[in-house]
């Protein structure tokens, strides 16, 4: 994603100040942004916006900032499923008189929009596009980068608590929070409306307009209406998303094919659609490989299709472990402002943004939510309630015992005023988990919000609203996708999905290469608060697991890695030497067992079985009775 920087102040800056804002916000910025990008920039003495982006559009037909007359455009991603075809000024006049251009976009998607004295910035309605906001000394600022927002408006980046609280539990940041203290993120279908007084400065109003709930409880109560009727607003939400994309972007799209039931049932759809995608499937999971391959086979059988259809590892040793762990941790951090889920430290991490424009793609993500993917299993005993079901897919970012107990009750917290509102909104039963995956974390954690040109097409409102249309039998009965690919391309109905419990991964594990290492010296050198959102002790014992062959909990070294690394840059101070004596504990031979402690450790196993403790008390009674 390109960056945008936007500011109003409620009176004229004078110029040095405004000088030493910009050289900060420039400073930071030259450390991640290729020299070769486009510098475009325009504004007063009580106002400025700054866009950085690739110089070449690539085949993209939606320009970053378009001008057209007084009007500027500035947008943040491409507008699928929009009816886009009169250009982005259009689109900005249409903002700026106050329509709800976001209506039907597939997130994310924001606009900024300028007219002489005049501004409407609009976010999309779940709240996706990477738009972080922040006030500081009469300045109201707005910027993609919540460090780079941050240094423009503060000249320092510290951590937010809460936020980092949130990305240790999940796996990302929640809500609206924000990495950096003093930021956060707009909120679903918030607008930011701006006019300049006539003796300088800025007036600035912020309302929320169509937003996430509209959409899902438009489609809650439609659950009423004739099971054809929703199946065909799904089916039409798709194909329009996936027809819009093809004006923006001159070129074939590429599509990410697994074995699994969503990208299939996109790759159907645009079959359907008369456009035949290039396919590339990741293969760790070797039984992803064979499924896509079987799924391209039956279209040249059938169909006399012969996509372009590659297949990769996603995470093979060789490409990750070229570069350390610690490194890649530094790397991922920079590059996302702290973002990207510790997962991704299994991956490849470039050191920079892309040099040039990323073709367009699309993803699955978001077909979750037609499926039931949260709900406890239908024969669990005792069922969880939905709220207790909620809270334990979301709060999933590292085992609880690794948590600090208060980093995780304040998680809680958090997490249960967001189902108490969900249940304001009427929303009953296991719809209350699907809320909670689409306003957590898909709005959070979808990688999409960061790349240009990287589309979810489930996450087009006529979808997302009819999967709240569905019941709840009929998600875990995976009705809507086999329903469509059925009707869209019939030869691959009989082709069983993947699982994620279908075979084993060649993919890294982040204790690999240098791994064990890296951690270890972390846990030496890294002190700040934002590791004390961890049990030291709990890191240290799966690291243990790890150097002994056993099967450690990955998620506990991720996140800490990703912690200790964040606090090594927004909390300066709080940085030990490096001893290697955390290294060497957990690298020490094992102590060899005494025998007194064999026999002991044979008594308390004995005790542990249902005949032995009967014993164990008998015997217990019988000595304290003399």
């Amino acid at each position: 994603m390109h960056v945008m920087l936007a500011w109003f102040a409620t009176a004229p800056l004078p110029a040095p100040l405004r000088a030493s804002r910009l050289d900060r916000f420039e400073r930071a910025a030259a450390e991640v942004v290729p020299e070769t990008w486009r510098r475009q920039e325009f504004g007063g003495d009580d106002w400025g916006v700054l866009v950085l982006h690739p110089a070449d559009p690539g085949a993209y037909r939606w320009s970053t900032v378009a001008n057209e007359g007084a009007v500027t455009a500035v947008s943040l991603g491409i507008p699928v499923g929009l009816d886009a075809a009169a250009g982005p000024a259009a689109l900005a006049r249409r903002l700026l008189a106050g329509e709800d251009i976001h209506r039907e976009v597939v997130p994310p998607f924001g606009l900024l929009a300028l007219d002489r004295d005049r501004f409407a910035l609009q976010q999309d309605w779940l709240g996706m596009a990477r738009v972080f906001t922040g006030a500081a000394d009469g300045v109201t600022a707005w910027c993609t980068r919540p460090g780079l927002l941050a240094a423009f408006l503060h000249g320092q980046v510290r951590p937010d608590v809460a936020g980092w609280t949130s990305y240790t539990l999940c796996g990302h940041f929640g809500g609206d929070l924000s990495p950096i203290d003093g930021t956060r993120l707009l909120r679903p279908g918030e607008r930011v409306t701006g006019r300049r007084r006539a003796d300088g400065g800025w007036h600035l109003d912020t309302e929320l307009r169509y937003a996430t709930d509209d959409v899902v409880c438009g489609g809650y109560a439609d659950q009423g209406r004739p099971l054809d009727e929703r199946l065909d607003r799904a089916a039409d939400a798709l194909t329009r998303a996936a027809a819009s994309l093809h004006p923006l972007h001159d070129a074939e799209v590429t599509l990410g094919l697994s074995g699994g039931k969503d990208s299939r049932l996109i790759a159907a759809t645009l079959i359907a659609a008369g456009h035949t995608p290039r396919l590339v499937t990741n293969d760790d999971t070797r039984a992803e490989g064979e499924v896509a391959r079987r799924l391209v086979q039956l279209l040249e059988e059938k169909r006399g299709m012969r996509p372009d259809h590659r297949t990769v590892p996603a995470g093979a040793p060789a490409s990750v472990l070229a570069t350390g762990l610690r490194e890649r941790a530094r790397r991922l951090a920079h590059l996302h402002d702290y973002q990207f889920p510790s997962t991704y430290l299994a991956r490849p991490v470039r050191a920079r943004l892309h040099e040039a424009t990323r073709a367009a793609s699309l993803t699955g993500a978001a077909g979750e939510l037609a499926v039931g993917y949260w709900y406890p299993a239908a024969d669990a005993d005792p069922a969880p309630t939905p709220e207790q079901a909620g809270l334990t897919k979301l709060l999933a970012g590292v085992p609880h015992a690794a948590a600090a107990p208060e980093a995780l009750a304040a998680e809680r917290d958090r997490v249960t005023a967001v189902l108490a509102h969900a249940r304001g909104l009427g929303l009953r039963g296991e719809h209350l988990v699907d809320y909670l995956y689409l306003v957590e974390r898909m709005r959070r954690w979808c990688t999409s919000a960061y790349l240009t040109g990287m589309v979810t097409p489930f996450l087009a409102p006529g979808f997302v609203a009819t999967t709240f249309a569905l019941s709840v039998a009929q998600k875990r009965g995976r009705l809507l996708h086999t329903a469509l690919i059925a009707r869209l391309v019939p030869e691959w109905a009989e082709v069983p999905f993947v699982s994620a419990a279908t075979g084993p991964s060649t993919a890294t594990r982040v204790w690999e290469g240098d791994g064990v290492a890296a951690v270890a010296d972390l846990l030496d050198t890294a002190h700040g608060p934002l590791t004390g959102l961890m049990r030291r002790p709990v890191v240290e014992q799966t690291l243990r697991k790890a150097v002994r062959g056993g099967r450690p909990d990955p998620r506990v070294l991720q996140q800490f890695t990703a912690l200790a690394v964040a606090s090594e840059r927004l909390e300066p101070g709080t940085t030990r030497p490096s001893t290697g004596g955390t290294y060497a504990r957990v690298t020490a031979p094992p102590r060899p067992r005494t025998p007194e402690k064999g026999r002991l450790d044979a008594l308390r196993w004995i005790r542990r079985t249902r005949l032995g403790d009967r014993l164990w008390v008998t015997v217990r009674r019988r000595v304290r009775g003399r």
